[in-house]
């Protein structure tokens, strides 16, 4: 899917906008043939540096078998549609591009399990906006490009 594709709907999906205030959201983690393998709420808190546009934003999943996993994002936008972003526990950087109702966001972080381990994974979201205070996001997870789960995951602004 091309993020050009994009260009022109409604509503305009702008991250630096969207994750500034409280947050809260809902996951659900299925594997690539369908079975269940977690749910998750989600709090989240951001705020915008006007100045450099620059959103800070933390965000903490809470998983059905009791570990939680927290992420504090810095998410830059370069301009023309074009983000950068940096969380502790990334691979590099993640990448963003954003158009219309659409940002695809992707991502390689170290990411805490159930078990006390973690494993480095590729993400690849899809995050759309559907009015002014709710987007759907649709990730996938794998390893060596290789997706094994998908995500989706429902924010609402309050």
């Amino acid at each position: 899917m091309a993020i050009d594709a994009f260009a022109g709907t409604t509503p305009v999906f702008l991250p630096e906008q969207f994750f500034v205030g409280r947050l809260e959201g809902w996951a659900v983690v299925e594997s690539l043939v369908g079975g269940l393998l977690k749910r998750a709420t989600i709090t989240a808190h951001g705020e915008l540096d006007a100045d450099t546009d620059t959103v800070v934003l933390t965000e903490t999943y809470t998983f059905d078998d009791g570990h939680s996993d927290t992420l504090r994002w810095t998410i830059h936008k370069l301009g023309d549609g074009q983000y950068t972003g940096h969380e502790n526990r990334l691979e590099g950087e993640a990448t963003g591009e954003q158009a219309g109702c659409a940002f695809h966001w992707k991502y390689t972080r170290d990411t805490p399990q159930s078990d006390g381990k973690s494993f480095k994974l590729n993400f690849d979201d899809w995050f759309y906006g559907i009015d002014d205070r709710a987007c759907i996001v649709r990730g996938s997870a794998g390893r060596a490009g290789i997706p094994f789960a998908t995500a989706h995951v429902t924010y609402r602004k309050l």
